[in-house]
């Protein structure tokens, strides 16, 4: 004689406490990366309140160092810029190497939207940082460490930054997904 609704309870318990686990997945994937965020910030903080001991040179040589601080700034920019348009078109390959029998999931999808949303607002900074060099330098001048030129030269690294974060989490939340599903089997060896 069968029992109805026997097995009911055991499985609606492992469910629940399959719902209630958390496994690594992206909650704290982005808790260690706002930490390590705000690590980074507390000791570019602590270095930008370094004092800087600045002889004053002769003018040839004070030139000198300013043309050696626009190539070291422009080179800088550039990397930049090359490394935001690799990271779009990684995204991108990453989305069209994919399984075409499954679909990619929403989230998935807004991760990648907002790598590419990142990526492009890099390249944005770096162009108005280009912008604003070219302005100080049509006036005669040159400083890294001018407002003007240092938020969006910091905002270009940090949108890259995040750009890249979000691709290693699409990386992650697909394989792990591919897994699951058990579409890529496991190297255990």
């Amino acid at each position: 004689m069968a029992v109805r609704g026997a097995a009911a309870p055991a499985s609606a318990g492992a469910k629940s406490k399959s719902r209630a686990r958390i496994g690594f997945g992206s909650v704290r994937f982005y808790i260690v990366l706002i930490l390590v965020a705000v690590a980074l910030h507390f000791i570019g903080t602590v270095v930008s309140y370094i004092p800087i001991v600045e002889p004053d040179p002769p003018q040839d040589v004070a030139n000198e160092y300013r043309k050696k601080q626009i190539d070291i700034w422009a080179e800088m920019n550039k990397l930049l810029i090359a490394l935001a348009t690799l990271a779009i078109g990684a995204i991108g390959g990453f989305l069209l190497k994919g399984n075409p029998a499954a679909p990619l999931p929403a989230r998935q999808a807004r991760r990648a939207a907002a790598g590419w949303i990142f990526c492009a607002l890099s390249l944005y900074f770096g162009y108005l940082s280009y912008h604003e060099a070219t302005l100080m330098l049509s006036l005669g001048t040159f400083n890294s460490n001018s407002p003007r030129l240092w938020w969006p030269t910091r905002a270009q690294f940090w949108t890259f930054i995040f750009s890249v974060v979000l691709f290693a989490d699409l990386v992650y939340g697909s394989t792990h997904t591919r897994r699951q599903s058990g579409n890529q089997p496991r190297e255990d060896g």
